[in-house]
């Protein structure tokens, strides 16, 4: 008796592996939903898109900004000054070590950029930061991209409460530029 139960057990799961089992044979029309399809549109062999690059004089938004940390350039939209807009270009400065030089940390580097900022927020804006309802923000380069070559520090200005920003906040007279600098302060 005991080998029948072992038969019928066996013959039991036979059956309700065939009852779930789809029996016909594929036909000719077989659907044209492939859901390990991928979208035509999204070829993931190509690299997202870059970031953009800024220059004095650019307008823009970003998807997410803390005060006092460097504002990555993946989120960043580029608009027209006339609109409303977070943070306007007033400086680049680029940091003069040579190719090839270590990282100098993070905190060196947001010196660096704190100190170019700071420096050429007057003669860019017309008003002595401390007296001005304006602050700063930066984008410059991590240990990542500093590796690949980044020397660059954009220097954005936004109002100091948040509040959108309308038309050029540059000073008409500034001739503010992008800046080599033969040595780093500090």
């Amino acid at each position: 008796m005991r080998l029948g139960r072992r038969t019928l057990v066996a013959a039991c799961a036979l059956v309700a592996v065939a009852a779930c089992s789809d029996s016909k044979a594929p036909s000719a029309r077989s659907s044209a939903f492939n859901p390990f399809a991928t979208n035509s549109s999204f070829d993931a062999s190509e690299p997202p898109a870059p970031p953009p690059t800024l220059a004095v004089g650019d307008c823009f938004n970003t998807d997410h900004f803390a005060p006092g940390t460097s504002i990555d350039l993946h989120g960043v939209q580029l608009v027209a000054c006339a609109d409303a807009h977070q943070h306007e270009v007033y400086a680049v400065a680029r940091d003069p070590d040579r190719a090839g030089a270590p990282y100098p940390g993070d905190e060196a580097m947001t010196a660096f950029a704190d100190d170019q900022c700071l420096a050429a927020f007057e003669p860019a804006l017309g008003v002595d930061y401390r007296k001005s309802n304006l602050d700063f923000a930066v984008v410059k380069p991590d240990a990542a991209g500093w590796k690949h070559g980044e020397r660059v520090v954009v220097c954005a200005v936004h109002d100091t409460n948040f509040a959108e920003l309308t038309g050029s906040v540059r000073a008409t007279t500034s001739s503010s530029t992008t800046t080599s600098l033969a040595a780093k302060s500090g």
